[in-house]
């Protein structure tokens, strides 16, 4: 039986991937890139790296920046040297669509990149990196970029949604905006699927669920779990502007960059990978992930 190798499985992917494959009986091993010599506990039998291990803790913090680029790229690079000279043959690196030029409605992956922080940049670098190695014939690199991912047992911009909900009206009515985001149930099958099926080619991958969320159509799945009519307000764009100008101010969280992310679209095409796996959908559709995470979310009260 191949082996599947880990990093980062104390995150949050990395614990919902390391349970989906022990419920399959994969046989996976996790190793620490913490530790200098984590290059002699790599198995030899190790067919698949999966590395998931980075580190996102203020982007806006320069205190980080250094540590941003020793492990999302230094470590990155030396994960995947070691794989150039392994035996194994498949490396999946686990990136992001947040890379993307914000103002971008409709994300492909030949999308214009825009890392707007230095935690984006060293994920592009690493991307980079990898993309730049010549690789060995029987040899395959995978990069996924990730929409936003949301699921149980983790806080998400779906939980934020959900938290203002639960207190105050809908005010933002007048936008009814789509966005694309990727549940934690599609992430770990289409990550297994790559693993498993050899005919995905190196290259850069979205991945995302099938229909972006309306943000309307949330707010009334969130009053459905409440067993409530939901309060949408439509107030005008004008004051909603004012608002957010006052809040830039006086370092509200609702100012004009919150604006921005409200009133904007944002579609995240995941059509390429769905085609290399010949698959026309998911694994779970858009609505009951999302109808699942905010009966989580109501049920521990978060």
């Amino acid at each position: 039986m191949s082996l599947i190798v880990l990093t980062g499985t104390t995150g949050y992917i990395g614990q919902n991937l390391t349970k989906y494959f022990n419920s399959k009986s994969k046989k996976n091993k996790s190793i620490s890139l913490r530790f200098q010599n984590w290059h002699k506990m790599m198995p030899l039998e190790t067919e698949t790296i999966i590395h998931l291990a980075a580190i996102n803790l203020n982007p806006q913090d320069s205190a980080f920046d250094e540590e941003y680029f020793r492990v999302n790229t230094e470590l990155t690079s030396k994960l995947f040297r070691y794989f150039l000279n392994s035996n194994a043959k498949t490396f999946i690196f686990l990136s992001t669509t947040e890379l993307i030029d914000k103002h971008i409605y409709e994300v492909t992956e030949d999308a214009k990149v825009n890392p707007t922080n230095p935690f984006l940049q060293s994920k592009l670098d690493a991307e980079q990196f990898i993309l730049k190695q010549n690789l060995p014939e029987g040899k395959r690199a995978i990069i996924l970029r990730v929409a936003p991912v949301y699921g149980r047992e983790t806080k998400s911009t779906l939980h934020d949604t959900f938290s203002f909900c639960k207190r105050f009206p809908w005010f933002f009515g007048v936008f009814d905006t789509k966005q694309s985001f990727c549940n934690i149930d599609n992430l770990t099958e289409i990550i297994a699927q790559i693993a498993e099926n050899t005919s995905v080619s190196s290259g850069i991958y979205n991945v995302a669920d099938s229909d972006p969320i309306s943000s309307v159509q949330l707010v009334n799945w969130i009053a459905e779990v409440f067993d409530k009519k939901a309060k949408i307000i439509k107030v005008p764009k004008g004051i909603l502007n004012l608002f957010a100008k006052i809040g830039n101010m006086f370092n509200w969280e609702f100012n004009s960059k919150k604006l921005f992310e409200l009133s904007h679209s944002r579609i995240i095409v995941g059509n390429k990978i769905l085609a290399a796996l010949d698959k026309n959908k998911m694994p779970v559709d858009t609505e009951t992930a999302v109808l699942k995470t905010i009966e989580y979310y109501n049920s521990i009260k978060i």
